[in-house]
């Protein structure tokens, strides 16, 4: 059976393509227009809103247009750094020594010693803290070297994500004519670190004492003033040059609705916040997010053949669907079971949930798998119902 094309029609002024929830890939639909004077009013050069399990763009501003983008370059860097962690590659505990030129890196700092050693742990948490270059090129070093094979790795990421639009030439966002991305493409690179445990453990922090080994304290302090005042926000990351100006990509979760804020170019660092703060404000009040499917709950029960117990049956994941409060969109859904047979192992696929718009089209299909192994009848088992059935 062919997959069914994923179409998702909204009333209102306009219809879009919605997709399932993906790490790498933003949809390129506009936004359901309300109101001209209810749009948020963006002063910034460039500027993105989408909502997060759809990928849905509420509000694009030179979403795809080529910018410096100063320090937000440390979440690529972060990514590559929590991936290493996640392979095994570094270890949250080991023990990294800061190089001369590490320590010598300008702009924001931790003020690292050179030649001191520190944990991998604790200069992550100033990278995401306070955004500390000194940090961030340490970690490079310590993962892949020097920086410029970090970098190398930074752009691989880029390439593998599909970003077309993005050049990196530091770890840090320093200035240079040949680093730049998009507010799309750094959308793509915050989902890639967003969901990651140390990143959460660190983003919320607002003012913090970072020992040195020496004992001496630095004082670090987020550089995400939102985190403090927005209610639902999960973390971001500034950044600021002559060039780029005042820039944040941030995210933020109301109840089941979870959006990611990309501003570039802000003439002032109130405004970099204050329009993010917009763009946010305006898609939790006109958009939402319907759990329909809940990943949790299980659909069904059945027994498979040569098997004398019953198990429960469980979608892979949830289903978001994605729009505007208030809209006439229902949904409905209706389970497929495969022809499987004992034994079965945990996660094992024996079916698909499809979710149907009230149009009677398929916007979404979610593989049912079950969640513990299933034995299949022994000889005994077997011949006992034979005799049992006689």
């Amino acid at each position: 059976m062919k997959k069914p094309i994923i179409f998702l029609s909204l009333i209102f002024m306009f219809t879009f393509l919605t997709f399932p929830a993906s790490e790498n890939r933003v949809a390129s639909a506009m936004p359901v227009a309300q109101s001209e004077s209810e749009q948020p009013k963006i002063s910034a050069k460039s500027a993105l809103l989408l909502d997060y399990a759809s990928n849905t763009v509420i509000y694009s501003k030179n979403a795809d247009e080529k910018l410096p983008i100063a320090s937000m370059t440390k979440l690529a860097s972060l990514s590559i750094i929590l991936d290493a962690i996640d392979k095994g590659a570094v270890k949250e505990n080991d023990m990294v020594t800061v190089s001369e030129t590490a320590a010598a890196v300008g702009g924001s700092s931790a003020f690292l010693d050179a030649g001191s050693s520190y944990k991998v742990s604790d200069l992550i948490k100033t990278v995401i803290i306070a955004s500390a270059n000194d940090s961030c090129v340490a970690l490079a070093e310590h993962i892949a070297g020097s920086e410029d094979v970090f970098v190398a790795r930074m752009n691989k990421l880029a390439k593998n994500l599909g970003l077309e639009n993005t050049n990196f030439k530091n770890a840090t966002g320093l200035p240079d004519k040949e680093h730049y991305s998009t507010a799309h493409d750094m959308a793509k690179i915050y989902r890639t670190v967003c969901n990651h445990r140390l990143y959460k453990k660190y983003s919320k922090i607002w003012m913090e004492d970072f020992i040195h080994p020496s004992g001496r304290k630095t004082g670090l302090v987020n550089t995400n003033r939102l985190i403090r005042s927005y209610e639902g926000i999960e973390g971001g990351k500034t950044g600021y040059t002559d060039a780029a100006k005042f820039c944040l990509t941030a995210s933020a979760s109301r109840g089941s609705t979870r959006l990611i804020s990309v501003v570039i170019g802000a003439n002032d660092s109130k405004t970099r916040f204050n329009e993010t703060s917009s763009l946010l404000n305006f898609g939790f009040a006109n958009y939402e997010s319907k759990l329909i499917v809940n990943s949790e709950v299980p659909v069904t029960m059945f027994t498979p053949a040569k098997s004398k117990t019953a198990v429960e049956v469980y979608p892979i994941r949830d289903s978001v669907q994605f729009g505007l409060k208030q809209s006439e969109q229902t949904y409905s859904t209706e389970i497929k079971l495969n022809d499987v047979k004992a034994p079965l192992k945990a996660g094992d696929v024996v079916g698909k949930e499809f979710v149907f718009d009230k149009n009677n089209m398929v916007v979404d299909e979610i593989e049912l798998v079950v969640k513990k192994d299933v034995s299949a009848l022994k000889f005994k088992d077997t011949l006992f119902n034979v005799i049992s059935n006689w």
